[in-house]
């Protein structure tokens, strides 16, 4: 089950953030504006917001494990399409991507809660660990890959099918998987719906705040620091980092977090680091400030997520709790992180620089800040 959870969260965001890094050779076949290229990151987000709520309902109407093996295959098609079916595909495969990925995003935190009711923020950790080393290799390795003579970006892009395909065998022998409480010290009464508890919706701020930057970053990230005169390749490795750094937030965040009274301290501090290196980009143009810039960002938004992640175990008391609020938080954290990329893309095109979007960006720190807040109480949903 463990090895089950690692390709599946391998999955999870290493065929987005491929994306970025490769946006000025796509342009050299499809001459769109920005704007049009970050709804290349938008729109996997808008179809996590739609199908979050319907994952819970499939899993317990067909089984988890069903749920998981049908959507990775749903996610497989949509990279081929992506990559070699012309405009309408670039865009129909990722609409088919997205609403893959958005049943693993939902159901994975339900799945840890029930099957590692004991070890939750381990669990938690090797999950977010996983999506973050894969997707910080998608980063780094996409742009040389399609530097490979006869390569091009439209392989670069397809490579991640081999990653879903092994993801697909290891789940197979969990297919009769389905989510129930492993441990009931006593019947739970009829609990009144997510959405309807305040703390939920302090959570589901802190997800899309945390979901607006990291999307804003992997859309843009190698687009800006191309603009402060870094080339390609380093901007590729740059962006790297700052996926590399959300690796040891994953696995550090966590056991720090539950060993805490509450987890409101926790969030202001990483939010305050959040907003100084956000502010960073504003005045700096050397090529190793704007790495160190980018990577205390992947540190700060490594830590957002898996406290995101962690919170949806913490908060409820139940498996089947988890799941539901999980596919709250997700549906609408990430319709608002679907804005990052197409606000800045689209903040560049009237501007023509990248400073309004920075200015954005340190606003959605502060909303990290205040949520977090609420959302670190010790209470559940």
């Amino acid at each position: 089950m463990l090895l089950a959870i690692v390709f599946a969260a391998a999955n999870l965001r290493a065929p987005i953030t491929a994306v970025g890094p490769l946006v000025a050779s796509m342009a050299e076949s499809f001459p769109f504006q920005s704007s049009v290229f970050g709804l290349l990151t938008t729109i996997p987000l808008i179809m996590f917001a739609l199908f979050a709520p319907v994952s819970s309902r499939m899993s317990r109407r067909f089984g988890a494990g069903i749920t998981m093996i049908a959507s990775l295959f749903i996610a497989g098609l949509g990279i081929v399409l992506r990559s070699y079916a012309g405009v309408a595909g670039l865009f129909i495969g990722t609409v088919m991507l997205g609403s893959g990925i958005a049943f693993g995003n939902v159901l994975i935190p339900g799945i840890i809660k029930a099957r590692f009711p004991q070890r939750v923020e381990t669990v938690t950790s090797v999950f977010t660990i996983s999506m973050s080393a894969f997707a910080a290799t998608s980063s780094a390795v996409s742009y040389p890959l399609s530097q490979i003579t006869g390569f091009g970006w439209r392989n670069s892009l397809a490579v991640w099918l081999l990653l879903l395909i092994l993801a697909l065998v290891v789940w197979w022998p969990q297919r009769n998987l389905i989510i129930c409480d492993a441990y009931v010290d006593a019947p739970v009464k009829q609990e009144r719906p997510v959405y309807r508890s305040p703390l939920a919706w302090w959570l589901t701020l802190l997800m899309g705040a945390q979901s607006c930057l990291f999307y804003f970053f992997t859309a843009w990230l190698p687009t800006i620091l191309q603009a402060k005169g870094i080339t390609p390749t380093a901007a590729g490795y740059v962006t790297f980092a700052f996926q590399l750094m959300t690796i040891p937030a994953s696995f550090i965040v966590p056991a720090v977090a539950v060993r805490l009274k509450d987890q409101k301290g926790l969030t202001a501090v990483i939010a305050g680091v959040y907003a100084v290196s956000v502010g960073l980009f504003f005045f700096i143009k050397s090529k190793a400030l704007l790495t160190i810039a980018s990577m205390l960002c992947g540190l700060c938004t490594g830590s957002c997520f898996s406290l995101c992640m962690l919170l949806l175990g913490l908060r409820t008391k139940t498996a089947e709790r988890a799941t539901s609020l999980s596919g709250m938080v997700q549906s609408i954290g990430y319709a608002m992180g679907a804005l990052g990329p197409m606000i800045a893309g689209w903040l560049h095109d009237l501007t023509g620089g990248w400073n309004a979007s920075i200015l954005c960006a340190i606003f959605m720190t502060a909303l990290i800040f205040i949520s977090g807040r609420k959302a670190g109480e010790n209470r559940y949903v």
